[in-house]
């Protein structure tokens, strides 16, 4: 009755075309579904993208209103003849041979130069003779001083003008710094040979101190006449501005790698100045919006003609960004995108606030509106709605998730569940015909005997007793099966009740050898017992040599060849051990986790023959855990077992 020797609990596979229609109908649907999902998460990205498309698109619509208002208010200023422009605009008014210019001195120069009073060269002819004719500077100085203090501011200028060089080229150049700084003093509207006053005599005082070589005043002289002509100071063409300029920042050791924004708006101007002049007689017309590319700097252009003249607007990009484009950033962060302007001829941009992560796209050519330039938007990630289409698709993955794994899961029991089934079933099944050989062989005994007894009415009194006791042994046996079979019912029912009583264990152990021993004998095979003293347990003396006796009897069992079983009783600590060592088949390893179940049966009892119900070591599992111990084993495969009943001592 050994349950040794056997096939992991569950082991048993269920069939395999069984597994695969379980598998196909578990996998089919869950394939359909899962396609559903993701058909459904394609369209959720779809409607994502189409509302993200259409926002960015009428975020493009409200940003190109926006700066079309915008620039359509500074033109309407133009328009009204507004004076008060702020920094990085000028407003200009081309006429006939005359440019207008609000507000007056924010470009370096100018296309044409207005004529500004200036005094007759005859005035200074006697003048001019004496000092380069007769040789006689000395003269020439009177003469000139003399004029210096005409009433007339023109005749005043030249002649200090005059009187300047002449000390000059008398050597007397500290009275001729102190004229020319008297020149400094005059108005900007008198001219000495086309030259504003005022610039000659800055100019003239840093040549006098270049020559002296080291005076510490040709820097702050060399820096007024700079500021002078940066801010438009003075009404100059580009030649002479140029001139005045590149000397200017030469005696200053100043080499801007900047354009300036005066000389970039004069540039701007001179186009336009050059571009009228050519065009046809003046018409009115709507606004013109334009980008002039002046020295890599897109500038903004807006012109209208009107009376007999053209106004235009010619704005930097400064002013563009602080004016028409702040207040559309606004409208840009209210609409959750980024926008960029671009010049649509070239590879430039005005402004750009397109981030990395910005998503759907949206953009305005420039010939599609009045702007100058190509508007593009982006949307920025991730505004309210892309968060809840992707919390929605988070979800809507889990749960696809979810259904997936209770779907393989339910797959897994089901198939795990039948595996076990199968496997009960084919235990049953063995158990079965295990029980019906172990009845068939007595019967077959007591069939034999009770035959013989009939047919041969005349055997001798030996004969007959041997044939009685063969019966009687044939009856223990049957009982014994019968006995096992309803004590492991009662055991599994839990109706079996145990009564614990002190017990010397010794005796019990060596009561239970001497039964088995005739037993064994019969079969070749030997028991032999040896105990270390007394040890008293509480125990149930007949549970208790129950499963000692299953030991012994599957020792028998699983040694075909006869041996020795050898039966040991020792204290250990506060345990007290009963080991059962036989030189059987042994154990494999990995069926030795399944010896104490029942109706387990293992490959090498099928392969010998060994015939038993599997519930051996099943009832001694269940008495020695009612005896609040425990059995274990060790095993070696064709070397034997060793069985251990570890009991706790009294006391």
């Amino acid at each position: 009755m050994r349950g040794t020797a056997m096939c992991p609990r569950g082991s048993a596979r269920p069939p395999r075309t069984l597994v695969a229609l379980i598998v196909c109908v578990t996998v089919v649907p869950l394939a359909t579904l899962l396609w559903l999902g993701w058909r459904l998460l394609e369209q959720d990205r779809s409607l994502e993208g189409q509302q993200t498309r259409q926002r960015v698109e009428r975020a493009a619509d409200l940003i190109v209103a926006a700066i079309e208002r915008a620039i359509a208010t500074s033109e309407q200023r133009l328009a009204a003849g507004a004076a008060d422009w702020p920094d990085g605009v000028v407003a200009v008014t081309f006429r006939t041979r005359r440019v207008e210019l609000l507000p007056a001195g924010r470009v370096a120069f100018v296309p044409v130069v207005p004529s500004l009073p200036e005094a007759p060269a005859g005035v200074f002819a006697r003048g001019e003779d004496l000092e380069f004719r007769a040789g006689e500077p000395a003269a020439a100085v009177a003469l000139f001083t003399r004029l210096a203090r005409s009433p007339d501011p023109s005749v005043r200028a030249g002649a200090l003008v005059r009187l300047a060089r002449a000390l000059r080229g008398a050597g007397r150049h500290d009275e001729a710094l102190s004229v020319y700084a008297g020149l400094r003093a005059f108005d900007d509207v008198v001219a000495v040979n086309g030259v504003p006053a005022s610039l000659i005599g800055l100019y003239g005082q840093a040549t006098l101190l270049e020559r002296a070589r080291g005076d510490a005043g040709l820097r702050a002289v060399a820096d007024d006449l700079a500021s002078g002509l940066h801010s438009g100071r003075w009404v100059l063409t580009a030649p002479m501005y140029w001139l005045y300029a590149a000397d200017a920042d030469r005696w200053r050791a100043e080499q801007s790698p900047e354009p300036r924004q005066a000389e970039v708006l004069a540039e701007a101007l001179g186009a336009l100045w050059n571009r009228q002049s050519a065009t046809a007689p003046l018409v009115a017309a709507p606004p013109r919006r334009e980008l002039l590319s002046i020295r890599g700097q897109s500038l903004v252009v807006s012109s209208q003609v009107s009376e007999g003249g053209v106004r235009a607007l010619i704005a930097t990009p400064a002013f563009v960004r602080s004016q028409w484009l702040d207040p559309v950033t606004a409208v840009a962060r209210e609409q959750q995108v980024a926008f960029s302007l671009t010049d649509p001829t070239g590879p430039g941009s005005s402004t750009s606030s397109v981030e990395p992560g910005a998503v759907g796209r949206a953009s305005r050519a420039a010939t599609d509106t009045t702007l100058p330039w190509s508007v593009s938007t982006a949307s920025l990630a991730p505004p309210v709605e892309r968060m809840a289409f992707e919390l929605r698709r988070r979800v809507l993955i889990a749960g696809l998730a979810l259904v997936a794994l209770l779907a393989l899961a339910a797959s897994y029991f089901i198939i795990r569940a039948v595996g076990r089934e199968t496997a009960v079933a084919r235990l049953q099944s063995d158990f079965v015909a295990a029980v019906s050989h172990e009845f068939r062989t007595p019967l077959t005994s007591l069939r034999q005997f009770t035959d013989m007894l009939i047919e041969q009415p005349a055997l001798g009194e030996d004969r007959r007793r041997q044939a009685y006791e063969a019966q009687s042994r044939s009856t223990s046996r049957l009982t014994r099966l019968v006995e096992s079979l309803l004590d492991f019912g009662r055991m599994e029912a839990g109706a079996r009740r145990y009564r614990l009583e002190p017990c010397d264990l010794n005796d019990l152990v060596r009561r239970v050898v001497d039964d088995f021993r005739s037993q064994s004998l019969q079969s070749g095979h030997d028991v032999a017992f040896s105990a270390n003293g007394r040890v008293v347990v509480d125990s149930d003396d007949e549970a208790l040599s129950r499963a000692v006796h299953n030991l012994l009897e599957n020792a028998v069992k699983y040694s075909p060849t006869p041996h020795t079983v050898e039966v040991g009783l020792a204290r250990l600590d506060r345990d007290v051990h009963i080991t059962v060592r036989d030189h059987g088949i042994g154990i494999p390893a990995d069926e030795r986790e399944a010896i104490f179940s029942k109706f387990q049966r293992g490959e090498q009892a099928r392969t010998l023959g060994i015939m038993g119900t599997g519930l051996g070591l099943a009832m001694v599992d269940e008495i020695v855990r009612a005896h609040h111990g425990r059995v274990s084993v060790e095993s070696e495969p064709g070397k034997g077992s060793t069985f251990t009943i570890a009991l706790p001592v009294k006391g």
